[in-house]
């Protein structure tokens, strides 16, 4: 290797040190996708002296679903952390319960804890032992780059702007510098994943027999990886291959019958045990029942079009998708690197058919690049097979085969440019990449987690001022919050719009529990179409920690659902609760829970088809619900209630489809009512709907006498019975997914049978 692309390296291994570091420090603690759950499990194997929890799904821990994990990097990270006394964890790690998790509001509430009013500028206790994890993390992603280098080095052996190019796109994708600055396995998933790449393809090169160490670093490592992560399992078919194309080139059964031996009795040496404990545990090897069991399934697996539909968040992701999935990248940013992204896809597709057009490569040439072509294409379909079963659409997910990807883009982004201008193109590509790197973690991590405004508070003019009986307090205390101020900024919405309100606080007195802002927007009969509940400052203060005279603004944003009945005028409430108990705070003076600020006016979407109520809701591209009517949204159990729905055909449906409208209880499943028939009381089949015809479709049904006093979901959607299932459409999103097979509407408030309130 020269001096100048040494150098080269060099650099950008050092800017990779400095902004993985960087990453690591600027990320508050616990902000950091899943890191909220995998430093306890590193903190419990610190405590335990390295010994595994058995995960239970019927009593969940700190650490939920990463205690199911292989443990090797719990292992490594507790063992660098066993000094350090963590025993203030539960005090640093304050969950913040409403946090919007994979969700972007435009309120914010992106963190998933409570910070300390002074950040977590202590290190000390948990917070030091967090960030020594995320120097592990930074020095197995700094393995990760050197990898990535290696590999292309062995691909392509006369280009050294591939190499370097590779090593740079690697070094500088913002979401492999945020995973790398923080707590999680798959930093560590990666850099074997990518490292046992390297090696098969160094083994296919072997134009002789392979020395013993090959085999033996081959199981050496297979055998961590299967300890790091369940992914690299997908390499053993690839190895055992490999073994067998080595045999059959070099007319020996020593390559696949020795080198299975050996590599096959290390990977078990190493891995075997924590296989074996999952099946006497959990009855399955891999432990994955149980892990799915914590972390949740789908309700419906995902179909091809909700993967596809999903796409958005994969490549966010990919790129960089920060926190929670919940701060993303400046739009423009996506934009220029998706475009990348497509020119290098493209052309690596259009090398791969040159190549072999051409016959540029002898089938000895194309076997290592083959690997790396192949291990990325069962790192994705392995991917999608599990984002199919658990939502988990994130890009990073494939960084296992990241040095093979990062090869192939700097490959497919200028091997058919002018020779010439190979070096300055991807070199300008890579900078890009740099600055953005570089300027993430302060222009758009950062910005996340700040506190809000405290500045003195002055009522605006337009704003509505609220007197003394705005003063909000615990039960059985005399003071608490104040309102100072408060702004209805929205005056009217349409479904699937936002409300805004301002709110200016101060702290009268602190209080002792940590109290959940809440706010309704509430129909004249009572019923709450939608609400708000979050933590203060958009969920970046915890109330306990506010001392007296303590100012903040809250803005909060509360969305309005697609289904929402209009129009009707709605109130906005607000208050305090305690989420554990269901407390409120009470006002001052009035003895009330909830204190109404305003009204805004629901009105109906745009509609040229004079029908109330219009909507859009798309069942599986072959019929579109486009508005519906309610007799009463506050029917009495025991009465009867009629319900229109208004069709129309999208495609031509060849079955005849049975609608049901359902009163639900969401929480339990339980139907209190409903009715299941062919549009229009069995006189119109879908099969014979017309192309623009409005179909007209009532259900009458009886409420349950037995149906307990609350508010329920009104839920429709379409289905077929064939044999013993019933196969229901699914609603289709405007991004083409396919997540449900229902859709609920307005929601309803069912009162007592009339019987039981007559005196």
């Amino acid at each position: 290797m020269k001096t100048s692309h040494r150098l080269v390296f060099g650099l950008i291994l050092a800017a990779y040190a400095l902004l993985a570091v960087t990453y690591s420090i600027v990320t508050p603690i616990f902000e950091a996708s899943d890191e909220l759950w995998h430093y306890p499990m590193v903190k419990t194997l610190a405590d335990s002296g390295l010994r595994l929890p058995i995960q239970n799904p019927a009593d969940q821990q700190t650490w939920r679903q990463e205690g199911s994990q292989p443990p090797l990097y719990y292992f490594m990270a507790a063992i660098l952390t066993s000094g350090i006394d963590t025993s203030d964890m539960d005090r640093v790690r304050r969950i913040n319960p409403h946090a919007d998790i994979g969700i972007i509001r435009p309120d914010g509430n992106a963190n998933m804890i409570v910070h300390p009013l002074t950040g977590d500028s202590e290190r000390r206790g948990t917070v030091l032992a967090v960030h020594i994890a995320r120097l592990l993390s930074v020095a197995l992603g700094l393995g990760t780059v050197l990898i990535t280098y290696l590999l292309a080095r062995e691909l392509f052996p006369d280009q050294p702007y591939i190499w370097l190019g590779a090593a740079a796109l690697n070094a500088f994708l913002p979401m492999f510098l945020f995973i790398a600055g923080s707590v999680n396995n798959d930093n560590l998933s990666n850099l074997l994943g990518n490292w046992l790449t390297l090696l098969i393809v160094r083994l296919l090169k072997h134009r002789n027999q392979p020395p013993i160490r090959t085999y033996m670093w081959l199981g050496i490592i297979t055998g961590a990886g299967l300890l790091a992560k369940l992914n690299i399992g997908f390499l053993i078919p690839i190895i055992a291959l490999s073994l067998l194309i080595l045999s059959l080139r070099l007319r020996s059964i020593r390559p696949i019958l020795i080198g299975g031996l050996i590599s096959g009795a290390l990977t078990i040496a190493i891995a075997g045990w924590w296989y074996l404990r999952n099946y006497q545990l959990y009855g399955d090897p891999t432990g994955l029942n149980v892990f799915l069991d914590i972390v949740g399934r789908r309700a419906i697996p995902a179909n091809a079009a909700q993967l596809w539909a999903e796409r958005h968040s994969f490549t966010q992701a990919y790129w960089g998708f920060f926190g929670g999935v919940n701060v993303p990248l400046p739009d423009a940013i996506y934009v220029l690197f998706n475009f990348i992204g497509l020119i290098g896809l493209v052309g690596t597709g259009a090398f791969i058919l040159y190549t072999l057009i051409r016959h540029r490569w002898t089938l000895h040439q194309w076997l290592p690049p083959a690997v790396t072509l192949i291990w990325i294409i069962v790192t994705f379909v392995s991917y999608l097979r599990w984002t199919a079963e658990t939502p988990a659409s994130q890009g990073r997910l494939i960084f296992g085969a990241l040095s093979s990807l990062s090869i192939w883009l700097a490959v497919g982004l200028t091997w058919w440019l002018p020779r010439i201008t190979h070096v300055p193109v991807l070199t300008l590509i890579c900078a890009t990449f740099a600055i953005v790197a570089t300027a993430a973690p302060f222009n758009t991590i950062a910005p996340a987690y700040g506190l809000p405004d405290t500045s003195v508070l002055t009522c605006e003019s337009e704003s509505r001022t609220f007197a003394e009986e705005t003063s909000i307090a615990e039960p059985r205390a005399v003071r608490g919050l104040e309102l100072l101020c408060g702004t209805l900024i929205t005056e009217q919405v349409r479904p699937e719009e936002y409300v805004h309100l301002r709110l200016d606080w101060r702290v009268d007195e602190p209080v002792t529990r940590d109290w959940s802002l809440f706010v309704h927007l509430v129909t004249p009969d009572g019923v709450i179409i939608s609400q708000r509940d979050i933590y203060p400052g958009t969920g970046s203060l915890a109330t306990t920690d506010l001392p007296a005279d303590y100012t903040w603004h809250d803005t909060v944003s509360v969305w309005v659902p697609p289904a929402a009945y209009a129009p009707m005028t709605l109130d906005v409430v607000i208050g305090w609760y305690h989420l554990s108990t269901g407390e409120r705070m009470t006002l001052i003076g009035a003895g009330d829970e909830t204190l109404r600020v305003g009204t805004v006016e629901l009105l109906p979407r745009a509609s040229t088809d004079n029908i109330p109520n219009p909507i859009n809701i798309n069942f599986a591209n072959l019929a579109e619900l486009i508005g519906y009517e309610i007799s009463d949204l506050t029917p009495s159990a025991g009465n009867s209630l009629d319900v229109t729905l208004y069709w129309r055909r999208i495609n031509p449906i060849p079955d005849d489809y049975v609608v049901f409208v359902h009163i639900i209880d969401p929480a339990t499943l339980t139907i209190y009512g409903g009715s299941d028939a062919q549009p229009a009381a069995w006189t119109i089949p879908t099969s014979t709907w017309g192309d623009s015809a409005i179909i007209t479709d009532t259900h009458t049904f009886t409420v349950n006498a037995s149906t307990p006093p609350g508010i329920y979901e009104l839920e429709i959607g379409m289905y077929i019975q064939r044999d013993d299932r019933f196969d229901r459409l699914r609603v289709v999103t405007a991004d083409g997914g396919m997540a449900n097979d229902y859709a609920y509407l307005s929601r309803v408030r069912v009162l007592p049978a009339e019987s039981e309130t007559t005196p």
